[in-house]
Order: structure tokens, then sequence, then C-alpha cells
């Protein structure tokens, strides 16, 4: 997560996505460059109760970040942000791969 988030270059993550995920991750490493998100907040941690994607072959375990940044916004200044970032992970091809993710955005209150 440090180096999707904090470092944010493609090149520091792509050896870790599922070739089929590729363009997904590429395309949300960017949204949340976008939104202003910087930081992880703490380390991942593994839940047992995440919702099922049979299509990606995506089970019940998923790590959860939390993640941090600021966007600034016209007329109100800095709004500080907070997400939830589920990570679903599979062992493919002799390594652990990302099969598919979640992202939630809220402002913090």
């Amino acid at each position: 997560m440090h180096r999707m988030v904090v470092v944010g270059r493609w090149d520091a993550i792509a050896a870790d996505v599922a070739p089929l995920s590729t363009r997904g991750i590429r395309s949300f490493q960017d949204s949340i460059r976008r939104d202003g998100i910087r930081k992880v907040r703490g380390a991942g941690v593994l839940r047992h109760d995440c919702p099922v994607s049979p299509s990606v072959g995506a089970g019940h375990d998923c790590f959860v970040y939390q993640l941090a940044g600021r966007q600034v916004v016209p007329f109100e200044g800095v709004v500080k942000l907070r997400a939830r970032y589920r990570l679903w992970l599979g062992y493919e091809d002799g390594k652990w791969q990302v099969l598919t993710y979640d992202y939630d955005l809220k402002p913090s209150p």
C-alpha cells in the first residue's frame, strides 16, 4: 500500500498486480492521486467478513487499509479526507497478486 499510495508511481506496484487487474488498478491509482489521498494510516488488517467476488475468485478474506489525504476545494479551503481500501489477494504464478479491490472515500468530520 505504501508504494501504491505514498510513492504513487505505477512502476512501483506493476509487478504485484495480476494481468487481468492491471487496467483497473492503474486507473484506481490515478484516481486516488487526483482525490488527494497520500497517506496510509497504520498497517492493513486481515478481515474474514469481506464480500465475496466469485468472478475473480475472491473469497471472504481481504485486507482493509485506512487511507487519508487532503483536497483543496474552491471557496471551502482544505478538506481532510479519509478512505477505506479493501484488497483481495490470490496466489498465482508463484506470487501473491491483486485479484480485486474496493474503495470508499469520505470527507473527515
